[in-house]
Parts: C-alpha cells; structure tokens; sequence
C-alpha cells in the first residue's frame, strides 16, 4: 500500500513538454504600391499552412507602425477584367470569356467589377457592377471584332475606381497579345504601382518576358495557359490570389524608406523587408502630366518672345512720314488674351475607410 505514492512520484515531478515554437521563414515581399499617403505591401504566404489568426507588425527606424494584414480576395475587392476581344484574338476569345466568368464568381460577393474588351476604341462596356451576374451578362454578350488597343485600354482599367484603397484594386488581363502594344514592361508596371493597381496577366504566350515582368513587379504574376488554351491553368488565377496579403500601413513622410516586415501564421514567422520608393514619374495614362505642362508653358514663353522682337525689329524698319499736317491715325483698341490658370482635380473623397484608419 505504501509503494504506490511511491512509484507516482517520479511521474508527477516531470515537466510538461514545451510548445514547439513556429518556424521561421522568409516573407516574400512581391509588390509595394503606394498613393493617397497610404502604402500596400503585396506579400505572398503561402509557405504557410495556418489556419489561425495572422498577426503583422512593421517597423520603421526602430519604431513600430500601425499595420493592417488583409487579403487580397476579401470584402473590398474591385476588380476591372479586360479581354482580348480583338479580331486577331477571335480564336481565343471563348476561353478567356469562360475564364473571366468563373474568376468572378469565385470572387467575393461583395466585389465591384468592370468590364472592358481590348479593342480600339478603349471603352468599358459597363459601369461599376457589384455582384457576378450582371458581369457574367456582360463577358456573354462579348464578340470579336476590330484591332487591339492594348496601352490605351490598361491606362483605363488602372484607372477605375479612384475611391477604393491601394492596393484592393486589380486588373486581370486575359490576352493573346505578346506585349502592351508600345510601352516598355518596366514603364507599364511603374504606372500601376503609381496607380496602387496590381496586375495580373493570363496569356497564350508559353514564357511571355513581357507580361512577367510587367506583372510581377505590381505584386501580380503572369499565368501561361498554353495555346491551345488548357483549361487548369486559367484556374490558377484566383488559387494564387488567394495566398496574396496586403500589409497596409500610412506612408512614410520621408521617402525612400525602408520597413521591417513580422508576419506570425501560427505555424510560421515569416520576416522581410521592403523598400517604399520615392514618388515616381506620373501616370502616362493621365490626360496631362506635369512635364507637358512644363513644356507648354516654355513653348509659350519662347513663342511671346519671338513676337516682341518680331514686333520691335518691324517698327524699326517702318518709314519715318514726310512732314506735314499730321493725317488720321487709326487706333485699333482690343484686350490680350490671358492665359487661364490649369486647375487640377480636388481629391475624391474615399468611398470606404481604409483599413488601417
């Protein structure tokens, strides 16, 4: 009767075995997009197979900033979808349409979508939808016909829903195009990342060098879905999306800046950096630019100068009158044209608060 406290003591006096801790990784940092003072990092976890609640933490010189983590296909999705609805994509076109309906319907309810076939002239075929029925209406009624715009018709798509926050904005590009048409990759992608737009690209091509870079540089990618079109590729769109993050934070008011990135999953601590640009070269997309401006203001000047001298050197060369009476003089009496001062646009106020706020 005795021996059996004994023999439980040794088993009571064990500790308990420790938590294993996460394991580290580190964070792929595959965007930063910033306007409107907010900045988005687009990160990629899907290293991480964590079902609990995700915990970020950024830090700037040191000092910890207020930070959202959100992901990219949740409530406060916009997206723009352009189609190759170009004659010379006619042969294409079925699956894109049918890829196009199914990336929505596994969109959020929530989510706003426009629609926009690259034809010339660039024109959305709807307005702001919110829902995948009207824009699966709209992807049906979409037929072939005319030439590719390409640049002109993503300078439109990065372009739509002002009000929505960095980085909710995307557009998903579904084209037989190898290129946008004109500008360089590394151009096109510095105007989405102005625009706080990523990009995502589905193409015929099997390694578009074009696309991947264009892409990948917003926090997009490129998806090649082969020719003839294989149907599983084009499902990778939303599965990729689906790993994609925004860590949002207000912009540094000192740029460039760099930032220290702590992201905790549950079974992963994944850690990066990232560095926050300073503002770029403007939107080509934009009807005018400042440097068009600046242009048209000297081209202005050097022109009213020309006319003075013009003006000085022909009253030099004018006959002096004989003497005389002096004769009538006609003096016509007008008022110079001012120039008008170019007012730019009040900023739009946001339609929803950003996360972060």
């Amino acid at each position: 009767m005795v021996a059996a406290p004994l023999l439980a003591a040794p088993l009571l006096a064990t500790p308990a075995a420790a938590a294993p801790s996460p394991a580290t990784a580190p964070l792929p940092v595959t965007g930063v997009l910033s306007g409107g003072g907010e900045t988005a990092l687009v990160v990629d976890l899907g290293a991480s197979n964590g079902k609990g609640k995700r915990t970020v933490q950024v830090t700037l010189d040191g000092h910890d900033q207020h930070a959202d983590l959100v992901p990219v296909m949740s409530d406060g999705l916009a997206v723009t979808i352009v189609v190759d609805a170009s004659t010379a994509g006619a042969a294409t076109l079925p699956a894109w349409l049918s890829a196009a309906a199914r990336f929505i319907l596994e969109a959020p309810g929530s989510t706003q979508a426009v629609v926009i076939p690259d034809r010339r002239p660039a024109t959305p075929i709807t307005g702001q939808l919110r829902g995948a029925s009207p824009v699966v209406g709209a992807l049906t009624s979409m037929r072939a016909a005319g030439e590719r715009d390409t640049e002109a018709v993503l300078a439109l798509a990065r372009g739509q829903f002002p009000r929505v926050e960095t980085g909710r904005r995307v557009v998903v590009m579904y084209t037989s195009a190898a290129d946008a048409g004109g500008p360089r990759a590394a151009d096109l992608a510095q105007d989405f990342r102005a625009a706080g737009t990523i990009l995502v690209v589905v193409g015929t091509a099997a390694a578009s060098e074009f696309w991947s870079a264009a892409a990948a540089a917003t926090g997009g990618f490129f998806a090649p879905a082969g020719e003839p079109v294989v149907v599983p590729a084009l499902d990778q769109v939303e599965s990729t999306l689906r790993d994609r993050y925004l860590v949002c934070f207000a912009t540094p008011p000192s740029l460039p800046a760099r930032v220290a990135v702590r992201i905790g999953t549950g079974d992963l601590t994944l850690t990066g950096q990232a560095v926050i640009p300073a503002p770029g070269r403007p939107d080509r997309g934009s009807p005018v630019t400042p440097t068009i401006l600046g242009t048209m203001l000297v081209a202005a000047g050097l022109a009213t100068v020309v006319a003075i001298i013009v003006l000085l050197i022909a009253r030099a060369r004018r006959p002096r009158p004989e003497a005389g009476p002096p004769g009538l003089t006609s003096v016509f009496v007008g008022r110079a044209g001012v120039p008008q001062t170019a007012r730019g646009r009040a900023a739009v106020p946001r339609e929803h608060g950003t996360p972060w706020s």
